[in-house]
Order: structure tokens, then C-alpha cells, then sequence
């Protein structure tokens, strides 16, 4: 009898036991379901560049992956979250889900995540400038993707390596990296992967001052971008455009593609990419002189960068924002933003916002005059860079040595600089970087008396400054080239000079170069004693100081303009 109710009450259990596997396979599906939609959500905002908002749906997505033991979109789930924290700054939180993510690939051997995360890592070393290790996991990623023949991942990690050696100063390797990845996704057919590629050649030739190239690659991208009606693809070649007319000194050119970009990035409600344009905005401003109008721009695009929490570009515009008030010559303010600026890269690790940072830290207690910190500030600037292999900013930090030590009146030790700079700039073939380098040596042979040598060097800046339509180095030459010839006392060329660098500096919108140019022909009529001439130039010098908000200058030049019409009427 007991052996019958022990079999009876087994038949009746089975039903039950498979109905709770039913029941428990419905849930599974429901949650996988359910983690799916999340992570489709959030990678639609990741890509709309809403990064916070991304990462909620991604923590959703994986709360229900992690309870039904999906390892395989676990890991998927946390590459990604991986990637959001990369996109906004956040490189521990970045590295430490793409290593999760990377223990889950390799448990499930899913090959194709491995390789996809492994770039993402390189990508998170490669923003704090630790370029040997994002290398080391580009190669690895290449090597699986070529392996499981996943060529999607292959042109993406082609790229990202040209992408380093762009910022290591090689931009011939890089150039052969983007071709590589250029032939594959033209031979897929891959519109989107073709116009990132050419995006990248237009920003390297960019970089090289061959800006007709730079901007025909631009314009093939916008043409793909527009023919896969990809607005936020166009509003960023728009906005890479107006940064090569920048570059080429053609700010009203510049400033049309900007507001065409920006008024896309905000129909998109894309707010990283929206900083980004006010940023360029503040950068026109700021490098035409029109300060006031560049802090408006520079502090919008803070305030927003701030609100994403896009931690890196914030300490880029602080960056600027100390820049602005240097040039103001309000230096406790340029001091707060910089040390803010330091302590925001210090904060996650970049290196590159560091050096660059400490340089210009360097810079304000060099204008103070405070050349033992300053000097501090330059050497540990160049130490990162030169670590780093950041050729371009040890270059600038080099130059800036230089230029100390010119103030020091130690001409030897700064012409020692300039020529290590100029060597560094040559090498990474930074045309604009060469012509400025230049000119600073023409300008110590001025101070040592030997005119020959320093035209010679002016000459040569000149040269580049023209060949690559770089108008701001052209005017800074012509500038000191009228220098020149006031120390020779042949006054009549250097007025002729002055007045040169001076119409570029008027078609440029460049205020202070402007303002000193002003300043220098009326100081050469004041010594021709051709009073009435002078004042004419030290009041529209006034009426330039009154208008860009220039105190300093407008308290120096009402002061010379009394002493003038004292001379006039006495």
C-alpha cells in the first residue's frame, strides 16, 4: 500500500516540477526580454550622446541579465556601461566595468565582445594619455577580430591606433592606419564606418596645415552623412569645418559652420556635442580678442559640460577660461580656473590636460614674474609631455623655457630652447608651430643686435606663415620684422610694417594684436616728432581699448595722449 502512494504521489509531483520549470522559463524570458529592451534603450541615448541617461537603462538592463545568470549579455551589458563612463570622463568606473565585462567574455567565449571591449580599454588608456598601454590592447583586439574575421571591429581599432600615433606626433602611420580601416569599410559598404574614417584623415590633414586636403575629406564626409540623412554626423563635420577655417585665420567662415552645427546639435537635444560648438565659439572670440563675448561662450559651454558631467572637456574650457583672464591680465582669476583645471585632470588621471595645464600655470607666475615657479610649472609640464611622447606640447613648453629666458636676457639658454622646439616641430611636420617658433628666434637676434640673422628667421616664418594661410603667425612676423626696423632706426619701414600686420590683424577681428599695432605706429611718429600723427593713432587706440573693455591699456593710453596734447599746445 505505502509503495502504491509513494508512486502515486511521484506521478502527481512530475506535473507540478514541470509546470515550475514552465513557470520559471516564462520569467527567464520575461526578464531577458525585459534586459534586452533596456539595453536597447540605452544604447539608442548613448548614441543621441545623453551618457547619464544611458547608463540608467544599462544598470536596468543588467539587473535582469544578473538575475537569470545571462553571462553573455552581462558582459555585453557592462562593455557598455564601460563605454558610457568612458564618453563622460569617468575612466576608473570605465576601466573597471570593461575589465568585468572582459572576465565574462572570456568565461562564455564570446570572442567578438573580447575584441569589441579590448578596444574599448584601449580607447579609456589612450584619453589618459598612456599611449604604449592602449597600443598594447589595440593589438589585441586586432588580432581577435582579424582571427573570428569580424571587420567591423577591425577598421574600428585601425582607426583608434591612427588616433594614437596622430597624437604621438606620426602622422604618416597614422595616415596609414585610416587607410587600412578606409578599404574595409568601403569594401562592406559600410557608409557610416567610410565617413568616421575620412572625418579622421580631414582632422590629420588638419593638423599637417594642408587644409585644402583637410577640408575636401570634410566635405566627402558631410556628403555621406547628408545622403544618410545622419544629422548628428553632419553637425560635426559642419563643426570640423568651421575648426580648419579657424585654423586658416577665416573667423567669419568659421563662425557660419559653427551656428550650422550648433543649431542641429540642439534640435538633437545632443548637449556634449552642443558644449562643444559653444566651446569653438569662445575659441573665435578668444583668439580674434573680443574677451568678453569668448568668457560669455566659454561659461555656456561649462555649464553644460558640467550638468553631463563630461569631467575632461570641463577641464579643457576652464583651461580657456584661464586663458582669457591671462590675456585680460587678471592673473589671480587665470590662477583659480587653471588650478581648478589641474585638479579636475588630476582627478581622472589625464595627462595630457596636465601638462598642457601646469605650462599655462607656468605662464601666469612667468607675467607675475615669478620665474622660479614658474620654471617649476614648466619642467614637470615637461617631463608628462615628453613622457607622454606628446611632441607637440613639449614643444610648446620648450618654446615657453625659451621664452623665459629671453625675459631673463639669458639669449643663449633661450635660443637653446627655441632650437629644440623648432627640431620637435619639424619632426611632427606642425607647420604653424614652426612659423611661431621662428619668428621667436628672429626676435632674440633682434635683442642681440644681429639684424641679418634675425631677418633671415623672419623671413623664413614669414615663408610658412603665407604657404599655409596661417594669418595670425603672418601678422605676429610682420610685427616684429617692424620691431626690427625700429631698432635700426629706419622708422619709415618699420611704419610700413606695423601697418601690414595691422590690416590682418583688422580683417581678423584680432582686438589686442590690433590695439598694440595702434600703439607701436604712434610710438614711431612720437619719435619722428610728428605729434599730430601719433595722436591720431593713440585715439583710435583709445577707442579700441574702450570698446574690447581694455582698462589697462586704457588708463596707459589717456595718460600718453595728455602728454601729447600737452606737447601740441604748449
Amino acid at each position: 500500500m505505502l509503495s502504491y502512494l509513494r508512486v502515486l504521489a511521484s506521478a502527481l509531483l512530475r506535473p507540478l516540477r514541470a509546470i515550475h520549470r514552465f513557470v520559471k522559463f516564462l520569467i527567464k524570458q520575461e526578464y531577458q526580454a525585459d534586459g534586452v529592451r533596456h539595453l536597447n534603450l540605452g544604447l539608442d541615448l548613448y548614441n543621441q550622446g545623453l551618457y547619464h541617461d544611458a547608463l540608467k537603462q544599462f544598470s536596468q538592463a543588467l539587473s535582469y541579465f544578473q538575475r537569470i545568470k545571462d553571462l553573455k549579455n552581462e558582459g555585453t551589458t557592462l562593455s557598455n556601461i564601460g563605454g558610457a563612463y568612458r564618453s563622460i570622463g569617468q575612466y576608473s568606473n570605465a576601466l573597471e566595468n570593461y575589465q568585468k565585462a572582459l572576465s565574462l567574455h572570456l568565461e562564455v567565449m564570446d570572442r567578438k565582445m573580447e575584441g569589441k571591449t579590448l578596444c574599448g580599454i584601449g580607447a579609456v588608456y589612450s584619453l589618459l594619455g598612456q599611449y604604449s598601454e592602449a597600443l598594447r590592447h589595440y593589438n589585441h583586439s586586432l588580432i581577435i577580430s582579424r582571427e573570428i574575421g569580424d571587420l567591423c571591429n577591425e577598421a574600428a581599432t585601425l582607426s583608434n591606433t591612427g588616433l594614437i600615433y596622430g597624437r604621438l606626433g606620426q602622422p604618416q602611420k597614422a595616415l596609414d592606419k585610416y587607410q587600412e580601416a578606409l578599404k574595409i569599410y568601403r569594401s562592406q559598404n559600410h557608409r557610416n564606418g567610410e565617413a568616421a574614417i575620412l572625418n579622421n584623415l580631414g582632422q590629420t590633414y588638419n593638423e599637417l596645415s594642408q587644409y585644402p586636403e583637410a577640408l575636401e575629406l570634410h566635405h566627402q564626409c558631410l556628403n555621406i552623412e547628408i545622403e544618410n540623412n545622419h544629422l548628428s554626423g553632419q553637425a560635426s563635420s559642419l563643426n570640423n569645418i568651421g575648426c580648419i577655417y579657424r585654423q586658416m585665420g577665416q573667423y567669419t567662415k568659421a563662425l557660419e559652420h559653427y551656428t550650422k552645427a550648433l543649431k542641429i546639435f540642439k534640435k538633437l537635444d545632443d548637449r556634449a556635442n552642443e558644449a562643444t560648438a559653444l566651446h569653438n565659439f569662445g575659441g573665435i572670440y578668444d583668439q580674434t580678442g573680443q574677451y568678453q563675448e569668448a568668457l560669455k561662450y566659454y561659461h555656456q559651454a561649462l555649464s553644460i559640460r558640467r550638468e553631463i558631467g563630461v569631467q575632461e572637456d570641463e577641464g579643457t574650457t576652464l583651461n580657456n577660461i584661464g586663458a582669457v583672464y591671462s590675456f585680460l591680465e587678471e592673473f589671480p582669476k587665470a590662477l583659480q580656473y587653471y588650478e581648478e583645471a589641474l585638479s579636475l585632470h588630476r582627478q581622472i588621471g589625464d595627462f595630457g590636460g596636465q601638462s598642457t595645464t601646469l605650462n599655462n600655470i607656468g605662464h601666469i607666475y612667468f607675467r607675475y614674474g615669478n620665474y622660479t615657479t614658474a620654471l617649476e610649472c614648466y619642467q614637470e609640464a615637461l617631463v608628462i609631455a615628453s613622457k607622454m611622447g606628446d611632441h607637440d606640447t613639449e614643444a610648446t613648453v620648450l618654446s615657453n623655457l625659451g621664452l623665459l629666458n629671453a625675459s631673463l636676457k639669458d639669449f643663449e639658454k633661450a635660443l637653446n630652447y627655441y632650437e629644440l622646439a623648432l627640431a620637435l616641430r619639424r619632426e611632427i611636420n606642425a607647420r604653424p608651430g614652426q612659423a611661431e617658433t621662428l619668428y621667436l628666434i628672429g626676435d632674440v637676434y633682434c635683442d642681440l643686435g644681429n639684424y641679418s640673422k634675425a631677418q633671415n628667421y623672419l623671413q623664413e616664418a614669414l615663408a610658412i606663415s603665407n604657404e599655409i594661410g596661417d594669418s595670425l603667425s603672418e601678422s605676429n612676423t610682420l610685427s616684429i620684422l617692424g620691431l626690427m626696423y625700429r631698432h635700426l632706426k629706419e622708422y619709415e619701414k618699420a611704419i610700413k610694417y606695423y601697418k601690414q600686420s595691422l590690416i590682418i590683424c583688422k580683417r581678423l577681428g584680432n582686438r589686442m594684436t590690433e590695439l598694440q599695432n595702434i600703439e607701436h605706429i604712434g610710438e614711431l611718429f612720437l619719435e619722428l616728432k610728428q605729434h599730430s600723427k601719433a595722436l591720431k593713432y593713440y585715439q583710435q587706440a583709445l577707442a579700441v581699448a574702450k570698446e574690447q573693455g581694455y582698462q589697462n591699456n586704457e588708463d596707459k593710453i589717456v595718460k600718453i595722449i595728455n602728454e601729447i596734447n600737452s606737447c601740441l599746445f604748449d
